[in-house]
């Protein structure tokens, strides 16, 4: 069982990201987080393996939650959700260490073939959850 950490700062957000790791019945949504407020407490006490990051609307601190979710789970698979992804912040959160960014309201059958996608590829990852195709 993948267990799963949702960030986001919208209630919109947290129903559509819930919705789309619903769609995944190997996956457990262990906890949900405002990304307003650190994430380093949350995130160290629920283990996740896969933190699903909504941009939000301060892009700064998405990139900081993205930097406390690798801190605080290192093994953990970081997918970031990006209303307007730039090259520029993109590369930032890339470098930041999230395994995809994809842009923001992202259909539901997308998201999931993207997470399935970097939960079978990431190792960490997968040698800590059994992930079927």
């Amino acid at each position: 069982m993948t267990r799963a950490l949702i960030v986001a700062d919208s209630g919109p957000a947290m129903a559509s990201l819930t919705l789309a790791l619903r769609r995944m019945p190997e996956v457990d949504i262990v906890r949900y987080a405002s990304g307003r407020n650190p994430i380093s407490l949350i995130t160290r006490a629920s283990a996740p393996d896969l933190v699903l990051i909504d941009e939000m609307h301060w892009r700064d601190a998405a990139l900081a939650r993205l930097a406390e979710a690798r801190r605080e789970a290192p093994g953990a698979a970081v997918v970031v959700l990006a209303a307007e992804p730039d090259a520029a912040w993109l590369a930032d959160a890339l470098r930041a260490g999230a395994a995809a960014v994809l842009p923001g309201g992202v259909e539901a059958a997308t998201l999931e073939l993207v997470l399935r996608e970097v939960l079978v590829t990431d190792p960490q990852v997968h040698s800590r959850t059994s992930l079927a195709a």
